[in-house]
């Protein structure tokens, strides 16, 4: 391994590989440690959801930021196919969310701003979602523009990114050690164990969260995702539907639970009762990384060289490529960076004040 370099990156999931190819192409030298196996944890536990409106209630920093980063990733998504081979998944399904009229109510502001969604009835619920919705929702909103990628696909790709182009990765147990690295900046994309290192003068507060995801097997074509309050169904290729997914603060603990897989299938079966009998052919939990106030960590901490990007909770495959180009931007020395709303001096002013 080696002793010197530009930046360590420590994490391998989405976030750490995307910014570690980002500084690569950059010209920066730049190492990356995993203290398992790169894309293992929430990057391969996600449904692949480019929702940036889908789920946008109201009009904030954070929307413009997973608005700007979806509309990324196509180029992004085409670059990395273009450079490994490998084929990422990206596509724009549109995302149709039904529900009452009241519950769809909290979406109006986008059709007022002029943004690309579509108020939806009867039976024109039926044509987008291909017979696939049931017919007791009567109201919908199509997002057009969000879209869907292969999240597994997509971390080995960045992965291979890296080992074409020399790029160090580091995986190591968690009892082993190869050594000191010396950098001028060390960047924290340690998704739910962030929070590692005790030596700090201040914690980085972010907490693991469980999400279950079922996989379900179905031979009939699923054309858009489909969401209601309560559950989304995610369509892949060869048949396969992610329904997820369940938000659960029970520490490190990533198991599936029967009471999850239960309630996922009955709000799946309520959104899409045509999936009553479709095989239900893997199920799984990832541990998102949660913070305080629902919002990503990014960009340089109280301890100079020390940066972070981490706690982007259920946004990380979203965020990937803007927060890679934001960060490297900082590290740059560039003019760029993210909003100051996600600085990690937050959290540090909030603990003054207190």
């Amino acid at each position: 391994m080696k002793t010197s370099t530009d930046v360590v990156v420590i994490g391998g999931g989405v976030i750490g590989l995307a910014l570690a190819r980002e500084l690569d192409l950059r010209g920066c030298d730049v190492v990356v440690v995993e203290r398992g196996r790169t894309g293992d944890e929430s990057s391969s536990a996600a449904a692949g959801l480019l929702s940036a409106q889908s789920d946008a209630e109201s009009a904030s920093p954070f929307f413009d930021l997973a608005r700007e980063s979806r509309d990324l990733y196509p180029e992004w998504a085409a670059d990395v196919e273009e450079e490994t081979g490998v084929g990422v998944g990206w596509r724009r399904t549109g995302v149709l969310r039904l529900g009452s009229p009241e519950s769809l109510e909290r979406f109006a502001w986008q059709l007022e701003a002029g943004l690309p969604v579509e108020p939806l009835e009867v039976p024109e619920i039926g044509r987008r979602s291909g017979g696939r919705a049931a017919p007791d929702f009567r109201h919908g909103i199509f997002f057009p523009d969000d879209a869907v990628v292969d999240n597994r696909r997509l971390v080995r790709a960045l992965r291979i990114c890296l080992d074409r182009r020399g790029v160090e990765v580091a995986e190591r147990g968690i009892e082993t050690t190869a050594g000191t690295v010396h950098s001028s900046a060390v960047v924290d994309s340690a998704g739910a164990w962030a929070n590692f290192d005790e030596t700090l003068p201040f914690e980085i507060p972010v907490e693991p969260v469980r999400g279950q995801i079922v996989e379900l097997t179905d031979e009939a074509p699923f054309p858009t995702v489909l969401a209601s309050d309560d559950v989304y169904l995610v369509p892949r290729p060869n048949g396969r539907i992610l329904v997820g997914a369940t938000v659960e603060r029970v520490g490190f603990r990533k198991e599936v639970t029967a009471g999850a897989v239960a309630g996922l299938l009955t709000a799946a079966l309520v959104l899409a009762p045509s999936l009553e009998n479709a095989r239900v052919s893997d199920a799984w939990a990832g541990l998102r990384p949660g913070t305080p106030d629902g919002l990503p960590i990014v960009g340089e901490s109280a301890v100079p060289g020390l940066y972070l990007a981490a706690g982007h909770f259920r946004n990380g495959i979203l965020l990937a490529p803007s927060t890679a180009v934001f960060l490297a931007d900082v590290l740059l020395g560039g003019t760029g960076g993210a909003p100051p709303l996600f600085s990690p001096e937050r959290f540090v002013e909030s603990a003054r004040a207190r």
